[in-house]
């Protein structure tokens, strides 16, 4: 059996692709050997900084030379581009949002073939969510009943809506589109593929380009489980979180700083008597300082999730484990997410 690491193409070497550079530095069994970027400055650039001594002058010749394409280019191309990786036998690694359409999503599963398809949902391999995913895996929150995640970006601050030149604008319910991936996975991660129940959004005289709808919340509700996800690009605050309700506790995710707490449901005289939010923030207090110290190890050693979820796909075409991504969850992604991006437009008379 041969021992040389499987040839990767990066194509797309903007914003992102120095995560996934990084990430295949430290991958086991592939080694990026070629990139590709329309604007050859930028892939220069790319080479330069991560040692990547080829740069090819087409797709077509970054294709002829690995064996696994990385796909780090805007959403509207990707259909095109992963079409092409596909028919040529590739494996595919790709960003999310994997396209902006369902038909274009079955395109690209019709002429997958025995290639593996793997999608960068990155969120599901931070620190926080895989303790929370143990939690819950072994019952400490009872049954899931309850997900929430709030995500409140600054419109002053946030590269997507800063301006109106960004690739975002464009996409079904403009910058949300390009989050709503993870809050989708994160629910099919912890409830399973729950249907949309609502879809509101609010165009108030705040509205930057890029969220025409600068007010939106989601509804998924099925048997026992409801998840709401609320996006604001009203505020200036940054906020990143995720609560996970059970029948016998909740687990609190802060996204930003990687951190999560578990907090029994129980009630006493004391708890009620202090305050159930004063207890909890003492114990997050408490916790504070080894989660940052293990964040600060895991950063030192460049345990990103970008990291963690390319290795964790290059082992799986090593056949030494699972795929971190699922199709059944990558079809249920984009099959809500269109509709929920449908649903946006509409609400706001965009389309």
């Amino acid at each position: 059996m041969s021992t040389e690491p499987r040839k990767v193409a990066l194509i797309g070497c903007g914003h992102i692709a120095a995560a996934h550079l990084a990430a295949w530095k430290i991958a086991p069994h592939g080694k990026v050997t070629t990139l590709f970027d329309v604007t050859r400055e930028l892939a220069d650039k790319r080479s330069e900084e991560f040692g990547v001594t080829h740069v090819a002058a087409t797709l077509d010749e970054a294709l002829a030379l690995a064996d696994v394409i990385d796909v780090c280019t805007p959403p509207h191309t990707h259909a095109d581009i992963a079409g092409r990786v596909l028919k040529a036998g590739r494996h595919l690694l790709i960003e999310k949002p994997v396209v902006t359409s369902v038909t274009d999503w079955d395109a690209v599963r019709a002429v997958a073939g025995k290639q593996t398809i793997g999608v960068v949902h990155n969120l599901k391999f931070t620190h926080a969510v895989q303790q929370a995913k143990q939690w819950v895996d072994e019952g400490r929150i009872g049954e899931v009943l309850r997900l929430h995640r709030l995500f409140l970006t600054s419109p002053y601050g946030d590269r997507m809506l800063v301006g109106d030149k960004h690739w975002s604008h464009k996409l079904p319910g403009g910058r949300w589109f390009e989050t709503l991936p993870h809050e989708l996975y994160l629910t099919h991660m912890f409830a399973g593929p729950l249907p949309v129940a609502s879809v509101t959004a609010l165009h108030t005289k705040g509205a930057v380009p890029g969220a025409p709808a600068d007010e939106v919340c989601v509804v998924l509700a099925g048997g026992r489980c409801i998840s709401t996800f609320h996006y604001s690009a009203s505020s200036k605050e940054n906020r990143r979180s995720l609560e996970i309700f059970g029948t016998e506790g909740k687990i609190e995710i802060d996204v930003l700083s990687d951190t999560a707490t578990l907090a029994a449901a129980k009630d006493s005289r004391v708890r009620r008597a202090v305050g159930v939010k004063n207890v909890e923030t003492g114990q997050r207090l408490l916790q504070a300082i080894p989660d940052r110290a293990e964040y600060l190890l895991r950063r030192a050693q460049r345990e990103t999730p970008h990291a963690a979820i390319i290795r964790a796909f290059d082992k799986h075409l090593a056949g030494e484990g699972p795929s971190p991504t699922p199709l059944d969850e990558v079809d249920y992604v984009i099959r809500t997410g269109e509709l929920i991006g449908k649903q946006i437009d509409a609400a706001v008379g965009r389309g």
